[in-house]
Formats: C-alpha cells, structure tokens, sequence
C-alpha cells in the first residue's frame, strides 16, 4: 500500500528554530516500512546552512583565519558544492530525528537502523528512502518442556577413522596388471572437446585420479572402472549447471582418455612397527589409546556443542515466525562482506573470485537470504528467551572468566584485564551469556 503523508520536522540552526511540514510518501509491507522524501526549498536552504556552519572550520582560505571565512568565499575556492554532501546528511539526520520524535518509527520494535538510499542528490535538492525494519510482535514462544534428542559422542568411530587415515597416508601405490575399480589410481592422458572443440583445462598429461575419490566430474571416474593400462576410452559426461566456468557450464564434453598405468593402494600391517612409523610410540595397544584418549576429549566436546545447536535448531523449529527482508537483506549483505573480508585477508582479489564463479555481488547475497533468515530468527529468538527470563551475567562470572584466562595465559588477573581489548571483553561477555543461555535450555528441555 502507498499513502502520502506528512511530517512536522523542527531544524535548529544557530539560535533559530524553524518548522516544516514535510510530505512524504509511505509504502507497507509485514514488517518493513518504506519512507521516500524529497528535500528541497526552504528546508534544503536551513540544512544547508546548518552545514555551513558546522564544517567551516574544516577549510583554509587564504585572508582569513581558519572557520571565518565567509561562505561564498569558500564556495569560490573550493567549489560551489562542497556543502552539498553535508547538507544531504544533515538534512537526513534531521527527517530521521522527526521520524523518531514524532513516534511516526516505532522505536521499540526497529530491527536495525533504517538503511538508506539516495535517488538523486544535487545542490539544492535531495530525493532519498529510508527502509525500516521490525521485529514481529510474539506473547509467547516454545522455548521448554520440548523433547530434543542428545548428540553422543562416537569415540570408537573416531578412532577408527583417525588410525584409517593415519594408515592410508603411510600406505603407497603399487603397479598392478588387471582391470581397474574403485579405489585404484589412474595415471591419464585425456584431451577434452565440446562439438569437436577443445577447451582451455581440459587436457593433461601423466595426471593422477583415484578412482571413487569424486575429483572428477561427476560420471567420469565410473566410465574409467574395468579399463585396462593401454586402453583408449573416451568418457562422456556433463558439466553441472553451477560449474565455475560459464562456458563450460551445463555443456556435454567428450574427453579422450588413455590409461598409462593403473595402481593399487597397499597399506601396511597394524602392528607395532606401524606404530612406530606413525607415532612416537613403541607399541600399536600405545598408539591407540593415545589416539582414543585425544579423540574422547575431542568426539565429547564436540558431542556438546552439537548437542546445543540441535537444542537451539529445535526451539527455532518449534516457533515458525516471519522476518523483515530488510533486516534478511542487510544480514545477507552483511554476511557477504565478511567473505571479501576473509578472501583479501588471504590475498585473494574478490573481483577476481567471484569472474570465476561466474556470478554477480546480486547473486551472491540472494544464495545468502535461507542463511541469513535462519540467523536472524535465531537472534530474535534467544534475545526473546534471554530477555524473558532474565539471563544476566554477573560481574563476578566476568571476574572468573578472567581469572581463567589469565592463568592460562600465566598472567595475574589484574595485568590480563589491563592489557585486554574491548573486543576480546565484549568476546568473553558473550561467550558467558551463550553458555548461561544454553545451560538454561538444557536444563528445561527434555534432552534425551
């Protein structure tokens, strides 16, 4: 729905104060409102003003001590819009003041801060959006007496894939003379054409591949099970529709393969030579229960945490609200610049990764949205429980916290909390609210 409406906005400059009503038009949907404004005129010309007179003082002009100089002077020095981009904020914060003032925005149940969009900006005029968000109204959510599943830790698993892997990496290939499975390395010669055409990557020579290991293109490896060393296949199979090359993606191709040789992998006895190979241990009944003791530790803790997410995933489950999208739009966002943050941070140029992938910023944060949604409900939902039933941490759970980590670090608590960041305090406060709000969900849940 759209309505036209009209704003009363109060714009203090200097030892005035002027009053304007502003139309504006509104449009609804479940839990986002969208307020579009055009600023111009009288009231442009007051914002204007105020921004004069608030960053004057950042410009030096020749004649005049710094922040006395007249505005027109400064106008002609530096341009006619310098105080153009200062206006628009100004005259932003103000409509933004009126919204909240007025009560027009609903406060208590903003999702976030309105997120803005400028249309058009020129000197004299600024046309603009302010997107709110907000949380759903609930009475009450299903957060207790609810039957959730424990996780158990699978110890024996873990230590018979830990040794499994240690064997496998000690293990070594083998030239054998019979038809290939699944399992046995290939070396290959293979040339790859779409209608005739061979394409950029897609022939090798002497290249390795594991049958069954899924390096390939899905089909690939299955074609090459029962061939001979010396034989000449050629394989066909389909690019998937979200292959990383565009002009690969979705398309047949053939690929001429040769088999030079074929392998079979040999693993070595369990014993206690093994275990000497592998470990600094002299006997395998040694080796293996130094594995079981680190997996025990590792498979619990795990076991735990996987516990509390089932526990968290449960209530989210047991309680379907909707949320803003805005509010998904913007974690979605959010969430994509956490990934340009990681990739530079590994000196991987984004631009570059996403030419590889083939898509757009667009496409990236709409495959973000299922993410971002279950996110944000999440948060809703234990800042609800939080809230409700008054989970706090004390100063004294933050003392001991310290404590702990100052002896770990073999620091005095009070060095530690001198020497400690704001980040790593608000860290450690959330870490103790998470575990204060789990423990109060598994203590009123049935975890079976």
């Amino acid at each position: 729905m759209s309505n036209q409406n009209i704003l009363k906005v109060s714009v203090k400059c200097g030892k005035d104060t002027k009053e304007f009503d502003l139309p504006y038009e509104l449009k609804k949907s479940p839990l986002t409102e969208v307020y579009s404004f055009v600023v111009d005129g009288d009231l442009w010309n007051v914002c204007s003003d105020c921004a004069f007179i608030a960053n004057k003082g950042k410009f030096n002009v020749l004649g005049f001590r710094k922040g006395h100089a007249p505005r027109s002077v400064i106008e002609n020095n530096y341009g006619k819009d310098v105080f153009v981009a200062d206006t628009e904020e100004v005259v932003v914060n103000e409509i933004y003041n009126a919204l909240m003032e007025t009560k027009t925005i609903n406060a208590e149940r903003l999702a976030m801060r309105p997120a803005l969009d400028v249309s058009k900006l020129e000197n004299g005029k600024v046309e603009f959006s302010l997107t709110v968000a907000y949380l759903p109204e609930v009475t009450d959510l299903k957060y207790t007496g609810l039957d959730i599943e424990k996780v158990i830790p699978d110890v024996d698993g873990a230590v018979e894939r830990e040794i499994a892997a240690a064997r496998d990496r000690a293990g070594y290939w083998n030239a054998v003379e019979r038809v290939a499975k699944n399992g046995d390395q290939l070396n290959l010669d293979y040339s790859g054409s779409i209608d005739g055409v061979k394409f950029d990557g897609g022939t090798a020579e002497k290249q390795n591949l594991v049958l069954g290991s899924g390096s390939f293109i899905p089909g690939f490896e299955d074609q090459l099970v029962g061939t001979k060393a010396g034989d000449s296949k050629d394989v066909v199979v389909k690019f998937p529709e979200d292959y990383h090359a565009e002009n690969l993606a979705g398309k047949e191709a053939v690929f001429a393969c040769k088999v030079n040789s074929i392998s079979e992998k040999v693993l070595p006895e369990l014993d206690d030579d093994f275990a000497k190979d592998v470990s600094e241990f002299d006997t395998f009944d040694a080796y293996k229960e130094d594995v079981r003791k680190k997996a025990e530790e590792r498979e619990v803790k795990n076991a735990e945490i996987a516990t509390s997410n089932r526990i968290i995933e449960t209530i989210v489950k047991a309680n379907p609200i909707e949320m803003s999208e805005a509010l998904i739009e913007n974690r979605a966002y959010r969430m994509l610049q956490d990934m340009k943050t990681r990739m530079e941070s590994q000196g991987i140029p984004f631009a570059t990764y996403m030419q590889y992938i083939g898509k757009t910023e667009a496409d990236m944060i709409e495959g973000y949205k299922a993410e971002a949604k279950e996110r944000e409900i999440t948060r809703f939902i234990m800042n609800y429980v939080v809230e409700k039933e008054n989970i706090q941490v004390t100063q004294a759970d933050f003392d001991a916290a310290i404590e702990v980590r100052a002896a770990s670090a073999g620091k005095k608590a009070g060095d530690y909390r001198r020497n400690m960041s704001q980040d790593e305090a608000d860290y450690i406060l959330n870490t103790l609210m998470t575990d204060k709000l789990i423990k109060f969900l598994s203590d009123n849940n049935n975890i079976k």
